[in-house]
């Protein structure tokens, strides 16, 4: 049973009191208005990606919907992905020094605020924090101000810093008005796919400014690179993320157990995204009866890098990420797998269930898991591989998406 996730106590508090919820819900035409305005936002994000140059959080009516309901969203995202990262430094030696948080296209500091409301409940060593968010929008860039004092005025924190920096990311000259320090976490959140919207080749570019951020990694930071779980937005990632890793200045650390090519863009219907069980805000719940939209998981494509070679699990060709649900059908359960090996439909027939395998029921969509003496056969014409669990097959979760 995978466990909901949930924004802090705190957070909803700072939240609903952004929103003043608790004007907003009893006046019907307030809040009729906040779902027309995140219908609206939906749609852009969605079915009119080609308005997403419009400077929508420049537009206080947009800034207060996405505040309301993509903003909580995308900040549990991020907190997912947080929990993702080793709760240790790479040679096992406590530091002292401030955690570095850098919040690229962060709006109104969605991954900054994220990665405090964390670090807080974490107490990593009970370390100070010092924020840096990025983005070209004016008023996005005081909300998040706003809320970073709401925050630590709340939760009496004193040992945390926020700096916003107002600038248009596609111009690499903003990298020069950045603090010198290397950051321990860099978040590019829902950010890449709206820039260089207008470049003859946008993965190119794209790729150029994830190398430029990665410089700016701490030898034993992560780059956390997060988008909506759109398929050609995922895709596109799934091409930054080939571009990057070719470069040899870094690895993967988590989804993918292998630095070969992604093997969703091998068919152009594929590609792979996380979906995450959480319990919304009592809002978002509100606004999804109007609005006919359903919230009830987190759902995102990701890649995350590091410069110091660890990895989520230890390399093993034995390993595998689940990339899909379970199909139960009738007499069979199947699953497309990840790896080194490139995607691979697995099934177990009922009859063949045995103490070995039984692991296989509890697999779900981003698990980790350990196969062995699989019965595997090549598809020529597809070059993937589908792959039998027989009744001596080990079928293991070796690490659950919250694990």
């Amino acid at each position: 049973m995978l466990t909901l996730r949930t924004l802090a106590g705190p957070l909803i508090d700072l939240l609903a009191g952004r929103i003043a919820w608790e004007r907003v819900q009893p006046d019907p035409r307030a809040f009729e208005d906040l779902c027309d305005n995140v219908i609206d936002l939906s749609r852009m994000f969605t079915r009119r990606r080609d308005e997403l140059e419009r400077n929508y959080l420049l537009e206080g009516r947009l800034l207060q919907a996405y505040l309301a309901y993509f903003f909580p969203v995308n900040l549990a995202k991020v907190q997912a992905l947080l929990d993702e990262l080793p709760n240790d430094s790479a040679d096992g030696q406590p530091t002292t020094r401030p955690v570095r948080v850098l919040d690229v296209g962060g709006g109104p500091g969605t991954g900054a605020l994220a990665a405090l409301d964390w670090v807080r409940q974490k107490a990593v060593q009970k370390r100070a924090l010092e924020a840096v968010v990025v983005d070209h929008a004016g008023p996005a860039l005081k909300q998040a101000e706003a809320l970073w004092r709401a925050y630590t005025g709340a939760a009496g924190i004193v040992n945390a810093r926020l700096r916003c920096i107002r600038a248009d990311v596609e111009r690499p000259s903003w990298l020069a008005s950045l603090p010198p320090s290397p950051y321990d976490v860099i978040i590019v959140a829902n950010t890449l796919n709206e820039l260089f919207l207008q470049s003859p080749d946008p993965t190119e570019r794209r790729g150029k400014l994830i190398g430029m951020l990665l410089e700016r990694l701490h030898p034993t930071g992560a780059l956390i690179i997060m988008e909506p779980a759109l398929r050609d937005v995922a895709r596109n990632l799934h091409m930054v993320r080939d571009a990057v890793v070719a470069q040899r200045n870094c690895t993967v650390y988590s989804p993918c157990l292998h630095e070969d090519s992604c093997p969703a863009l091998f068919k152009v219907e594929d590609w792979c995204h996380e979906e995450r069980p959480w319990r919304p805000p009592p809002w978002i719940v509100a606004i999804d009866e109007v609005v006919g939209f359903i919230k009830d998981a987190l759902k995102f494509s990701y890649v995350i890098l590091r410069r110091d070679g660890r990895t989520i699990v230890p390399r093993d060709a034995a390993a595998f990420r689940v990339v899909s649900e379970l199909r139960v059908m009738k007499g069979d359960i199947r699953a497309w797998l990840c790896s080194e090996q490139g995607r691979s439909d697995i099934g177990r027939l009922d009859r063949d269930r045995s103490d070995f395998n039984q692991g296989l029921d509890a697999w779900h969509r981003g698990a980790i898991v350990r196969l062995t003496n699989v019965e595997w056969k090549p598809e020529r014409k597809t070059g993937l591989h589908t792959g039998r669990v027989r009744k001596t097959s080990g079928a293991e979760v070796i690490r659950p998406v919250d694990g």
